[in-house]
C-alpha cells in the first residue's frame, strides 16, 4: 500500500511540474529533466509514469483544455430555449475569455495560449478530438443564424470569421496593440471586446442571410 501511496505522490508531483513548466516555457522549451528537478524525481519517473515526454504532454493539455470548458462552457450556462444570438454571444465568451484570462485559468490558459502560438504535432488527435464537438456546435449555431437558404461554403466561411476574430488575439498571445489596449487586458476589457465581436459577427451573418432570402446570392 505505501508503494502504492508513493507511487501515486509522484506521479501527481511529476504532472504539476510538468503543467508549470509547459505553461511556463511550451511543450519543446521544456526538457523531461527539469520536469523530474522540479517534481523532486529522478530522470526515468516520467518514462515509469506517462511513457514520455510526449504522453505528459498530450495529458497535460487535454486537462486544460477540459479545465478551460469547465470555467467558460461553451454554451454558457443558456437554457436550450436561448435564441442563436445568444448562443453565439455565449460561444464567443467562451473563446474569448479561454484565450485571454490567465487568472482563473491559471496555467492551463497558460498552457493552452502556448500551443495555439506554437502548435506541435505531437498531440495533433489529441486537438482534434477535442476541439471537433466545439467546431460542431457552433457550426449548429451559425445555420441557424444564417437560415435555411445558406449553403455549406457560407456556412464554413461564418464559422471560420467568427473563431479566427478570437483567435488572432491568441496567435498574439493576448497581447493587443497599443492603440487598443495599453497593458494586459481586464475582465472588464475581455467583455466588451467579446460584445463588439458578438456585433460585428451577427451584423454580417444578417446580411448574408437578407441577401439569400432576397436571391442576390
Amino acid at each position: 500500500m505505501r508503494t502504492r501511496k508513493d507511487g501515486t505522490d509522484t506521479r501527481n508531483k511529476l504532472f504539476k511540474a510538468a503543467s508549470e513548466a509547459f505553461a511556463e516555457k511550451g511543450y519543446r522549451d521544456t526538457t523531461v529533466a527539469e520536469i523530474c528537478r522540479r517534481a523532486g524525481s529522478n530522470v526515468a519517473a516520467v518514462n515509469y509514469h506517462f511513457r514520455g515526454k510526449d504522453a505528459l504532454y498530450a495529458l497535460v493539455w487535454r486537462n486544460a483544455f477540459k479545465e478551460a470548458l469547465r470555467v467558460y462552457p461553451p454554451d454558457g450556462g443558456l437554457s436550450p430555449e436561448a435564441s442563436p444570438e445568444e448562443r453565439l454571444r455565449a460561444l464567443i465568451y467562451s473563446l474569448l475569455h479561454r484565450i485571454m484570462d490567465d487568472g482563473r485559468l491559471g496555467y492551463a490558459g497558460q498552457i493552452l495560449l502556448q500551443e495555439m502560438s506554437n502548435p506541435t504535432d505531437v498531440i495533433q488527435q489529441v486537438r482534434r478530438d477535442m476541439i471537433r464537438p466545439l467546431r460542431e456546435h457552433t457550426r449548429q449555431v451559425i445555420t441557424e443564424l444564417l437560415g435555411p437558404d445558406a449553403d455549406n461554403r457560407q456556412i464554413g466561411l461564418c464559422q471560420m470569421s467568427v473563431i479566427h476574430q478570437c483567435l488572432a488575439i491568441g496567435f498574439r498571445k493576448g497581447k493587443l496593440p497599443p492603440y487598443i489596449l495599453e497593458g494586459r487586458p481586464t475582465p472588464k476589457f475581455i467583455d466588451a471586446l467579446v460584445e463588439h465581436i458578438t456585433r460585428f459577427s451577427l451584423a454580417g451573418i444578417k446580411t448574408i442571410r437578407k441577401e439569400n432570402e432576397a436571391g442576390l446570392t
